[in-house]
């Protein structure tokens, strides 16, 4: 019988990182407690991880940022550090991996990055607006050089248990999707963890058993003999017919588009497809 998001034990977690403190929240899927640490209690913050080893911690851009931050605090940063971590991924200094505290850091557990399978640049405030959740913001700027006061804590918190209840309604509206994900990683031999964790390409790579190829006909195409070429506008076979020509280099060619109109549509073409609409089109339908 193939599995399901039931028969896994969820905890949704979001971090919030300041000058000189830091705060994770983890959401308990099964029974909607809340278990939260300050950066006061990072044993205990480890611990609560090393209890959970088995559970799936779901999050959005854990795998490019909160995962970070946790091997961060495992490597034993102080909260100042902390930051300088988070500063680095913040800044796109570089790949987290890269950042002088986490060289060598291979302390990890099982996080599963809900962003890497939605549309790239979808913000989790832009889901909360979609959702009809209430789209909050932390009235403490993440850029106070003070140590966050009591009022200014219970204000984080807050904003901070808001993320983690939308990324978990994020997990819900993705159910169908994620246990898809966990079948499919079934039938290729993966564990659960590492099914949820890979995105699409990689998990179907997986299943079909795919090797990577190292090959140089990216540019060798030919056209199919059915094509009907007498629909097609001769500007549209001249810019494809630039895939063969050596003089045109490969950034220019893939990046390349073409804006033409069909139909009464404006149209974009590119070699990754065509994509058009007609642009502030209404109709009224009775």
């Amino acid at each position: 019988m193939a599995l399901t998001l039931g028969d896994l034990e969820l905890i949704v977690y979001d971090f919030e990182v300041f000058a000189h403190d830091w705060l994770v929240v983890f959401k308990h899927v099964d029974d909607g407690s809340y278990t939260t640490f300050w950066n006061e209690e990072a044993d205990e913050l480890l611990d609560f991880v090393d209890d959970h080893r088995e559970a799936m911690f779901v999050s959005f851009n854990g795998s490019h940022y909160d995962q970070w931050i946790m091997r961060a605090i495992s490597a034993g940063c102080d909260p100042e550090q902390v930051k300088e971590v988070n500063d680095w991924i913040i800044g796109d200094m570089g790949l987290p991996w890269e950042q002088p505290y986490l060289k060598g850091v291979f302390w990890g557990f099982n996080d599963v990055d809900l962003m890497k399978d939605t549309l790239m640049g979808t913000s989790l405030k832009s889901i909360e607006g979609h959702l009809y959740m209430s789209v909050e913001e932390s009235e403490v700027d993440f850029t106070v050089t003070h140590k966050l006061g009591d009022e200014e804590r219970a204000d984080v918190l807050h904003y901070c248990k808001h993320d983690v209840d939308a990324t978990e309604a994020l997990l819900f509206l993705r159910r169908d999707y994620l246990e898809t994900k966990l079948t499919l990683g079934e039938r290729a031999g993966l564990d659960p963890a590492r099914a949820m964790a890979l995105t699409n390409a990689k998990l179907t790579s997986a299943v079909l058993g795919a090797t990577r190829e190292e090959h140089d006909d990216e540019r060798d195409y030919a056209y199919p003999d059915n094509l009907l070429r007498e629909y097609i506008p001769a500007e549209v076979i001249e810019f494809f017919d630039r895939v063969g020509d050596p003089d045109v280099p490969d950034e220019e060619l893939w990046s390349s588009k073409l804006e033409i109109e069909v139909g009464g549509c404006p149209v974009t073409l590119g070699f990754g497809g065509i994509h058009g609409a007609i642009p502030k089109y209404r109709e009224v339908a009775g």
